[in-house]
């Protein structure tokens, strides 16, 4: 199986899944955001893969789906629930929290096929199983491949998607929690729709253990906690008419990070000391081509890291590069959590280093 991860950068923490059956080079896409489409249709290319089906797990409130786009420029088919017929009855709701043009835009995607519980939806060798999961919304559901689920935005890592947008019931997302996501076994891999923690994926026994929202409690308590756990809608509705905090909510940084943030000034100087360091480039690889890259960089894109963590070193000093600083410091927290001690993150990424290069000539 082919499978990558690709984080946005545009602050909604959206995470879109491309999978792939590496015999036939059939592709599914789940949860696409528009401002990742080049990102999504190049790593496609790159790997020469089919995008045969685009799924969006449900309508989304605080980005525009990348769905229509990229039916539109590959033939692939849209497939969500069937209550998405019904989702223009709370469009006009979004209106009073600044997020009525994102849900329009969204709700004007053709749909091609329909699905509900227990259905499979199968590309290549492999079969994505249904399972219909409201609360967030209505219209919301979880795909399950082998030890793999993706979430959308009912499951987060170490929270859970808010339940009172238009649509949105917390009685029902208690159930689709509680009584279908508890179930599954404890080695279940969850991948969010969105993450505002650096993580990649969270096994499920994690989860029981540690997410609030999942611990021992009634559909009463469950409903209170959950209002009290995100602030009001109306607080987070920007002027711009987008919502900043959509789906989860953000947690306070920690004021020391578990690993180094390093300049350009101060790698250049390691490497002219001849330092045993380990450049690791987490950028797609037509950025390395496009924009340029330091020499002797290895390259893990950000999507491939978790599958490929055994090809990095806990030995020698890992400096973590993208292009801004960004992915590398997700990167760099994710190695950290994973018991790499000597971690460094390139602050300004490439752009700074190659700034300083024309700044310099070295």
């Amino acid at each position: 199986m082919i499978f990558r991860q690709i984080r946005s950068n545009d602050g909604t923490g959206t995470l879109t899944y491309l999978i792939a059956d590496e015999r036939s080079k059939k592709a599914v896409v789940i949860d696409p955001n528009i401002e990742d489409l080049e990102r999504i249709l190049y790593t496609a290319d790159e790997l020469e893969l089919k995008i045969e089906y685009v799924i969006d797990t449900h309508t989304h409130a605080d980005h525009i789906s990348a769905a229509g786009e990229i039916k539109k420029l590959t033939g692939a088919k849209v497939i969500m629930h069937t209550d998405t017929k019904n989702k223009w009855k709370v469009v006009d709701e979004g209106d009073k929290f600044g997020i009525g043009n994102i849900l329009r835009a969204n709700a004007k995607v053709k749909v091609d096929r329909y699905v509900g519980e227990g259905d499979v939806i199968k590309t290549g060798g492999l079969e994505l199983n249904v399972l219909f999961t409201p609360g967030h919304t209505d219209n919301h559901v979880c795909l399950r491949l082998n030890d793999m689920l993706f979430t959308g935005d009912l499951l987060l890592v170490g929270q859970a998607g808010r339940s009172d947008l238009p649509g949105g019931n917390p009685s029902d997302q208690y159930d689709s929690l509680f009584n279908k996501i508890l179930g599954l076994p404890g080695d279940t891999k969850i991948y969010p729709g969105h993450d505002y923690e650096n993580n990649q994926y969270s096994l499920l026994s994690e989860e029981k253990k540690n997410n609030p929202f999942l611990k021992a409690m009634t559909k009463d308590e469950y409903i209170e906690f959950a209002g009290d756990f995100f602030p009001p809608i109306a607080e987070e509705a920007s002027n711009s008419g987008k919502m900043t905090l959509q789906c989860g909510t953000k947690r306070v940084s920690s004021s020391t990070e578990p690993f180094m943030q390093l300049s350009v000034g101060d790698l250049a100087g390691m490497i002219e000391k001849g330092e045993d360091l380990l450049l690791l480039d987490v950028r797609e690889p037509f950025e390395l081509l496009a924009f340029g890259m330091l020499p002797g960089v290895k390259n893990i894109p950000t999507g491939e890291i978790t599958g490929r963590i055994n090809e990095i070193p806990k030995d020698k000093k890992v400096v973590v590069i993208c292009q801004s600083g960004n992915r590398s410091y997700e990167v760099s927290h994710y190695l950290s959590k994973k018991g790499f001690s000597n971690i460094f993150n390139l602050q300004g990424g490439t752009s700074a280093w190659m700034q300083k290069i024309e700044k310099t000539g070295t």
